[in-house]
């Protein structure tokens, strides 16, 4: 948006001035009757500049912005769908599902599908804790960067079985990984 706005505010610029030269070329002068031919070149450069101006801002504004990658993953349902598929993983894998022992597992999925909304560019929905104040007392039983790569093991695995690309799915272990010193309170 900022670079449209910058083109037009100097395609509206060099309007002012082109017009102005317009003005001042085509005024009658004391010395002669006909425009001189250096301003006549003038003149037509100017009008071919404003107009591939004018055509440049057009075009920078008719871009369609890229994707989320909540819209790339395929939206809400996607999203639900892996978090169930993830949490599955969690819980049945020793080396991190003691940390979702007597958790309310109905409440965490909907957290973190609200949060993946969210930190995927999604609809904001997400009005959980800070990052930081939700995990800290997981910190405190010892959660660490080798339990942060297992769960982000375990989201690009989901990822994988619902036939996400590879790119995708980096995408989302960088969109994880951008959150790994809140979660573990570094």
């Amino acid at each position: 948006m900022q670079k449209v706005k910058i083109l037009s505010a100097t395609a509206a610029m060099f309007f002012v001035l082109t017009a102005g030269n317009i003005a001042f070329a085509s005024a009658p002068s004391a010395f002669s009757k006909e425009m001189p031919e250096a301003a006549k070149e003038e003149l037509a450069t100017a009008t071919e500049a404003k107009a591939a101006a004018e055509e440049k801002t057009t075009v920078e504004a008719e871009k369609p912005a890229e994707p989320s990658l909540y819209e790339q993953l395929g939206g809400e349902k996607a999203i639900d769908a892996a978090v169930d598929k993830f949490y599955e993983k969690v819980l049945a894998d020793d080396r991190v599902n003691g940390f979702f022992k007597g958790v309310d597992m109905d409440r965490q999925r909907r957290m973190q599908k609200a949060f993946l909304t969210f930190a995927f560019g999604g609809p904001n929905a997400y009005a959980g804790r800070d990052l930081r104040a939700a995990h800290a007392h997981l910190v405190a039983r010892g959660l660490n960067d080798t339990h942060f790569d297992i769960i982000v093991e375990h989201l690009g695995a989901t990822l994988k079985e619902m036939g996400v690309k590879d790119e995708l799915i980096a995408h989302a272990a960088k969109v994880a990984n951008s959150v790994r010193n809140d979660i573990l309170n570094k």
